[in-house]
């Protein structure tokens, strides 16, 4: 085999495995998050309303504060099919955070409030 053939395969080779790791090797230390927002107040008021709502409805719910608003979202989760089945019982918006794996509920909660993009 000629050597300008040798320098062509090998470049095709390192080319592919690049963009293999950089596609796919980045993404190994994320995951996903599915959260489900209910609604935006306000007042604290609605907010604590709309918590007492869904906790009627057997649902935790959660909240932040962002802007001197209140965000309340009544699920979080890695399953996409999660929340659209949650979805069916309750009317809001499912939203779609990459974050690394290490990223509790908790932790996605303060970085909203800081308005961290995400």
């Amino acid at each position: 085999m000629k050597f300008e053939w040798k320098i062509v395969i090998f470049a095709v080779v390192c080319s592919l495995a690049f963009m293999f790791i950089f596609t796919y090797g980045c993404s190994l230390g994320q995951k996903t998050l599915y959260a489900y927002q209910v609604g935006i107040y306000k007042e604290a008021s609605n907010k604590d309303e709309k918590l007492a709502e869904l906790k009627e409805m057997g649902i935790e719910g959660y909240t932040y504060t962002k802007n001197d608003q209140y965000y309340v979202l009544s699920m979080i989760s890695e399953k996409k099919e999660d929340i659209e089945k949650h979805a069916t019982q309750v009317k809001g918006i499912m939203k779609t955070y990459i974050v690394p794996t290490s990223t509790t509920n908790e932790m996605l909660l303060d970085s909203l409030s800081k308005g961290d993009d995400l």
